[in-house]
């Protein structure tokens, strides 16, 4: 009869275990690796992202992406979600705030925000990180967007971006291992001008260790590498960079916050040849992203 009480007891637990876990399903511990959670059926998520990013190889160049998100959750093992995007630019680069002198990139001066198009995502988790010995998940995700999200010029973008997503918890769940497997395809026209396109493999990696209560500390890194299909041209190798920083995470009963900071480590470098330095014309030396998520 004790062993019963036990058993049943332990029961409970794991159940009441399972429930919180599902309430704070598809939380983002990081805020570049994602998890392979998704959201309870009916469930609902509210998000708000925004990055900034900022210096470039030569002049004052900075800009901030936003994101609004709404997430649903179809079943317990499909969400989708609808994205509004917008770019905020801010530089004075003068003849160029990137690539070598007398073949700058990025000219001119730019201030002002404007929203640039829409997202739509859909996550499928094959396996769970809690009832199964690693999560994974598919995810593909669709992007309309009206602005070139360096420049600020206007023009037609697609992208396609799919992803394999393994997390795998640690310590009863107070150590999260994430890894996502990526893929991102995409085309831009300038406004009277020709289309170009681009394909970047990508690796991200992370760890998030719960260090007290509601409290989560994190570190992620990941590499990419570009290959481009210029206006008139053919396929050639355009850059490849490697970033890597820290995280703080913060959840409770009803909402999470997450804040990252990454920088740079190293990239081919645009300046000189695809030399090992820092790639500068696409991407920049620093990242700050904040993300904010309310479960309803």
């Amino acid at each position: 009869m004790e062993l019963s009480k036990k058993t049943s007891g332990l029961g409970l637990s794991a159940l009441l275990l399972v429930g919180a876990v599902s309430v704070h399903a598809d939380e983002n511990l990081l805020g570049y690796t994602q998890g392979a959670e998704t959201l309870p059926q009916g469930t609902s998520e509210a998000y708000m992202w925004l990055t900034h990013k900022g210096e470039k190889r030569r002049g004052d160049y900075s800009r901030q992406e936003m994101r609004l998100e709404y997430e649903y959750g179809l079943r317990n093992d499909l969400t989708v979600a609808a994205y509004l995007n917008g770019y905020r630019h801010d530089y004075d680069c003068g003849a160029g705030c990137a690539g070598a002198i007398g073949d700058e990139e990025i000219s001119g001066s730019r201030n002002q925000f404007r929203l640039s198009g829409f997202s739509l995502e859909a996550k499928k988790m094959l396996l769970s990180p809690y009832k199964d010995d690693l999560g994974v998940a598919l995810y593909g995700e669709v992007t309309y967007d009206t602005i070139d999200s360096i420049t600020g010029e206007r023009g037609d973008g697609f992208e396609l971006e799919g992803k394999v997503i393994f997390q795998k918890p640690y310590m009863d769940g107070q150590l999260q291992w994430v890894t996502n497997l990526e893929i991102e395809a995409e085309s831009w026209k300038p406004q009277g001008g020709r289309s170009e396109y681009a394909i970047a493999p990508r690796l991200r990696t992370g760890v998030s260790y719960r260090f007290t209560e509601n409290w989560n500390i994190g570190f992620e890194g990941w590499g990419d590498v570009e290959m481009l299909n210029p206006a008139g041209g053919s396929w050639e190798f355009d850059h490849w960079d490697v970033f890597a920083g820290p995280s703080i995470h913060y959840g409770s009963q009803s909402w999470w916050a997450t804040l990252s900071a990454v920088t740079q480590i190293a990239g081919s470098n645009e300046a000189n040849g695809n030399a090992t330095g820092q790639h500068l014309a696409d991407h920049e030396k620093n990242e700050i992203r904040i993300k904010m998520g309310y479960n309803f």
